[in-house]
């Protein structure tokens, strides 16, 4: 893998040596006589003045930057999630991007699918810790909670700036071709990794926050619209409906107690061990926010409709079972929901 670090030296030394109209200001950013923003600016016009010399710099900045592509142009995957171009840069394939896009619309942000820092404006994604029933207290939960987080987020910027002022050079090849400032904030993403704040950190499906639930009186404040749009936001991101799996576990679980079973509760994996015994869906449409009835009691409906299948295709209840339970988050098909199963439990042979 080429260093890097070696190819950003090299570039700035050709720089200042290729171009003797830059190194005053060049020195002047380096030693702290201006500000960077100031010298990009500077820069900016200087090589404004002079098309020759802005194309110069640009092919200067691209030779730089050739032997990066030249090293990310070997296969990074081999389930066909990334295309690989004999030219430029390589792209996820453009069914995966879709399917991005069309979660990214309803959840503002993917953070375990994401490589670099989180954009600029765009609210954090994070599922609260709750057992509530209520679509409406959950989605002003999920509210609170990402501004919770994404406050936590900005106390970390200044941090991250910080870790990242020696790249100036990079900043400044911004101002030249598109696949350069691909390289750039790359580069810039990569280096800030991990001035993430704990909280929210790029790569990782973030922990369930804890926030205080909404009283029954501020509830009750809120208007039809907001109500509305409250109950909305639950049902359609992903990290609502995810905030509602152990509520929806909680009342299945009673209502197979009441039944006669013997079971126990385990967070939902894909490499659990044991014998699927039964498992139902339960899905609905989102079709958008006009649609949604504030006042309809999703979660129990799901749960008490998993919790009467599950009931019907097991049958037999002298053995012990684990539920578990997860959420559906086909929105690409505009169908999501919760689905739940009961396992045999094989605790007592697996040591579990």
């Amino acid at each position: 893998m080429t260093d890097l670090n070696t190819i950003l030296k090299q570039f700035a030394e050709q720089v200042v040596g290729d171009f003797p109209e830059l190194g005053q200001t060049l020195d002047d950013a380096k030693t702290g006589t201006i500000s960077e923003h100031q010298a990009l600016k500077e820069l900016a016009e200087i090589m404004s003045g002079s098309p020759e010399l802005e194309a110069r710099f640009q092919k200067t900045a691209m030779d730089a930057m050739a032997l990066l592509r030249e090293d990310k142009a070997q296969p990074l995957d081999h389930d066909g999630l990334v295309i690989h171009k004999k030219r430029g840069l390589p792209r996820l394939n453009p069914l995966v991007e879709s399917a991005l896009i069309e979660r990214a619309q309803f959840d503002n942000d993917i953070p375990e699918l994401r490589t670099g820092g989180l954009p600029e404006g765009v609210a954090p994604a994070v599922s609260v810790a709750t057992t509530s029933r209520s679509p409406v207290a959950i989605g002003q939960m999920l509210k609170q909670a990402s501004g919770e987080v994404a406050a936590k987020v900005a106390a970390k910027e200044p941090e991250r700036q910080a870790a990242i002022a020696d790249m100036a050079l990079l900043d400044m090849v911004e101002t030249t071709a598109l696949s350069v400032r691909q390289e750039r904030d790359l580069v810039l993403d990569g280096k800030s990794a991990a001035f993430d704040a704990p909280e929210y950190r790029r790569g990782q499906l973030p922990a369930p926050v804890r926030v205080v639930r909404p009283s029954g009186s501020s509830l009750l404040a809120l208007t039809p619209e907001e109500r509305k749009q409250s109950a909305w936001q639950f049902l359609s991101t992903t990290q609502g409906r995810r905030s509602a799996e152990g509520g929806i576990a909680q009342i299945i679980e009673a209502k197979l107690q009441k039944e006669g079973f013997q079971v126990r509760t385990r967070p939902y994996s894909t490499t659990s061990k044991g014998m699927v015994v039964a498992a139902h869906e339960w899905t609905v449409n989102i079709d958008g926010p006009k649609t949604t009835q504030s006042s309809f009691s999703i979660i129990d409906t799901a749960a008490a409709v998993i919790a009467r299948t599950l009931v019907q295709k097991a049958g037999h209840r002298e053995h012990e079972v684990v539920l578990e339970v997860t959420s559906i988050n086909t929105v690409n098909i505009r169908s999501v929901g919760w689905a739940g199963r009961l396992m045999a439990d094989n605790s007592a042979l697996s040591g579990e």
